[in-house]
């Protein structure tokens, strides 16, 4: 993931990425899924997160632009409101905007927890050239639901869960299950990868979470579709692009699909 590495100074200063920017407006779509297919990560299911936050974050824009209008542009002398919304397309660090709002923390799986929704969330920002009297001041970490637990850490199988120099939460992506099973474009997988059945993506640090375990289900996920996700494991290269465009699984190719099924059906599901 070298694209990581890149634009480092843009992901903390929108300003860079938006001149004139003033504020940030951190925003948590939650997608926990009330029933389970096995095998894929559950915010795979249904639509591409990209398209349909950004979609719903367009007309959030709308709706702000007509109110500032209402008002007289705030304490911003009348000037015309800009906005643009960012969903995981940009240099711009998810995490780190949601956590300076205060709505929620850094677990040790270093993914983000919302206070009611857990892990089981999407993150977007909508960065504007309008200034607020009231900010939001992130939480305390301190007091955050990880700080005695190490659930998800001792369920990685691969012990990808571990700690930077500076003692921050870090994930060694070479031995997680998502990474290489999405992002790792290799003909083969790791052998020692132990993937405990999943083909795209992996839950498993976060179905441990006890955030997770309370959290509401946000998604439903219909019988068509569970049926069709089922159906991917037989599925040949035309019915796969069909089943899964416009969704996140579109972020690997057929070959890679074959590639994750093949290693999977050797070792056999749990």
């Amino acid at each position: 993931m070298g694209y990581m590495l890149r634009n480092t100074d843009k992901r903390r200063d929108p300003r860079l990425l938006m001149p004139g920017a003033r504020s940030v407006i951190a925003l948590v779509l939650a997608y926990k899924s009330d029933r389970l297919v096995q095998g894929i990560a559950q915010y795979a299911y249904g639509e591409d997160y990209h398209e349909r936050m950004k979609r719903m974050m367009w007309n959030l824009i709308a709706t702000i632009k007509a109110l500032w209008a209402d008002c007289g542009g705030g304490d911003n002398d009348g000037a015309t409101l800009t906005a643009r919304p960012f969903v995981d397309t940009a240099p711009i660090s998810d995490r780190h905007w949601a956590v300076q709002a205060g709505l929620g923390w850094i677990g040790s799986n270093t993914l983000f927890l919302h206070r009611r929704y857990g892990s089981f969330c999407f993150l977007g920002e909508i960065v504007t050239t309008a200034s607020f009297d009231v900010y939001d001041r992130p939480l305390d970490q301190l007091t955050g639901p990880c700080v005695d637990c190490r659930l998800c850490v001792d369920a990685c199988p691969n012990g990808a869960i571990c700690c930077a120099s500076s003692g921050a939460p870090m994930v060694d992506a070479r031995r997680c299950t998502s990474y290489n099973t999405i992002e790792n474009r290799a003909t083969a997988l790791p052998a020692a990868l132990q993937r405990r059945g999943y083909v795209y993506g992996c839950d498993i640090c976060q179905a441990v979470c006890p955030l997770n375990s309370n959290a509401p289900a946000a998604y439903t996920l219909t019988e068509e579709r569970k049926r069709e996700l089922e159906m991917l494991r037989d599925a040949d290269e035309a019915t796969f692009s069909k089943v899964t465009k416009h969704t996140a699984m579109e972020r690997i190719k057929y070959a890679q699909w074959r590639r994750n099924l093949g290693t999977t059906r050797q070792e056999g599901c749990s």
